[in-house]
């Protein structure tokens, strides 16, 4: 069950330096936002901390960037971003965030989004957003355009399907799968996203920011990595992270809806350390109990596809291809982000034999797979070296009850992996080869982390093994 009915996290109105402290002489730790400027399309943020803090933050200024002007903007809006990257780093050390502007419903909306966090994890410890005013933004540019974070993955696939009347633009990030100094990487991901805009007839745009090195990410893993199931940003920090970056653009463009794909679904097993969590699936940083809840004057956010399982997106983008008759690409694994998909990986064995599953011929949607992908499926899940965390245990259990054995299946070795899988126990595997807890906690984060720091990490874990 939930923590406690009441968590300590107060979103206020009025003097930041006046509503800090529990008593004469005592002050919390704080997060302080100092300023927030633009400058056309970017917009710059400093912070100062406390020393509490301090371990968890670069020096450098928090930025984003965008394709549109966002300078007329109200700095209760642009100081969105920024409020959305501090708030959870400050709540898991019971720190006050101080911030000059922020908009009201925004500011609204932490304390509904802060009471997830606490619910899902027990190092949240709870604090203050203090603004010194939180006007009510006038949206004259409201005028019911949606957007939708989009990757080119199965789940916002999906969600493009399931909304494309709606005509979303798709939004891209850099600073989560592709890092701020990899520019091989990003054009190579911009090209593969204005494929995907000029296929669908869309408007694509693209925001750019350093948050995963303004937030020491490495230092807030280890910290808190024994406590939840991923690395910090994507099992604490996506859903209010990614949203937060998004809101000076949706303002200035006039959305009245943004999309995010869920990751996970209802039902997703939960493991027994999180016994005490009465959400829908295992807690983490994206999910309906905190995406549905942020908004900004204007605007709102969705967590789509919460009701569907993995394979049921797959089969929702498989009807989706066959209503189109055409090859659009699935964008699967981290590789993907300086090539096509490396179709040795976990993720990709997963995605492709999912979409065999669905009837879908992978080789014709950015892949090259044959029978010896899927034998190397098996000798990977049999050595456990594809089950080194919960989820991917979960993701390949769910194949193995969901194995039609009059199924036909569109490429070689699809269908004797399907008979192997149906007769396997995933989770004895997984309990069999579990690996020590030091490298199981090393690989766990490596394996969830964006592409940049995930290559860091590999080559730190591999150091440790060795």
């Amino acid at each position: 069950m939930f923590r406690t009915a009441v968590p300590p996290i107060i979103a206020a109105v009025g003097d930041a330096d006046g509503a800090t402290g529990s008593g004469p002489g005592a002050e919390s730790p704080a997060v302080t936002v100092e300023s927030v400027t633009v400058e056309g399309s970017r917009i710059e943020s400093t912070v100062s901390y406390s020393d509490e803090l301090r371990p968890f933050f670069d020096d450098s200024p928090f930025y984003v960037e965008y394709d549109v002007d966002v300078s007329d903007l109200p700095k209760s809006i642009l100081a969105i971003p920024v409020l959305a990257h501090v708030c959870p780093v400050a709540w898991a050390v019971g720190a006050d965030v101080r911030v000059p502007t922020v908009d009201r419903r925004f500011l609204s909306c932490l304390e509904t989004v802060g009471a997830a966090l606490y619910g899902m994890y027990p190092f949240v410890r709870g604090g203050r957003v203090v603004a010194e005013s939180a006007p009510e933004t006038e949206r004259s540019t409201v005028d019911g355009e949606t957007g939708m974070l989009f990757t080119g993955g199965v789940d916002s696939l999906a969600t493009y399907a399931r909304h494309r009347e709606a005509d979303p633009t798709l939004i891209n990030v850099r600073g989560w799968l592709v890092g701020v100094d990899d520019d091989r990487s990003w054009a190579h991901t911009t090209r593969r996203i204005e494929e995907y805009g000029e296929r669908f007839g869309a408007e694509t745009q693209f925001v750019r920011s350093n948050m995963l090195e303004f937030l020491d990410t490495r230092q807030l893993d280890a910290e808190f990595k024994p406590h939840h199931d991923g690395a910090w940003y994507s099992a604490v920090g996506s859903g209010l992270g990614l949203a937060g970056l998004v809101a000076p653009l949706a303002v200035a463009e006039g959305m009245e809806r943004l999309f995010i794909a869920a990751s996970h679904w209802e039902g997703f097993p939960t493991p027994d350390r999180f016994e005490y969590w009465d959400g829908g699936a295992i807690p983490w940083g994206s999910d309906p109990a905190i995406d549905d809840e942020i908004a900004w004057t204007g605007t709102t956010v969705v967590h789509d596809g919460f009701s569907l399982t993995r394979q049921d997106r797959i089969e929702v983008v498989a009807d989706f291809f066959d209503e189109r008759d055409d090859d659009v690409p699935v964008r699967a694994c981290e590789a993907s982000a300086e090539a096509s998909n490396c179709n040795r990986c976990e993720k990709c064995a997963r995605t492709a034999f999912g979409l065999a599953m669905a009837g879908v011929d992978p080789n014709d949607h950015g892949f090259d797979v044959d029978a010896a992908t899927f034998q190397r499926a098996r000798r990977e899940i049999e050595a456990g070296n594809w089950l080194v965390d919960h989820h991917h245990g979960v993701y390949w259990t769910e194949f193995a009850r969901r194995v039609d054995p009059d199924r036909d299946y569109p490429v070689d070795g699809a269908r004797g992996f399907a008979n192997w899988l149906a007769e396997t126990d995933i989770e004895a595997i997984a309990d069999r080869s579990e690996p020590p807890a030091a490298d199981r906690a090393l690989r766990s984060v490596a394996r969830a982390t964006p592409y940049p720091v995930y290559k860091r990490l590999y080559s730190v874990y591999d150091s440790v093994k060795s």
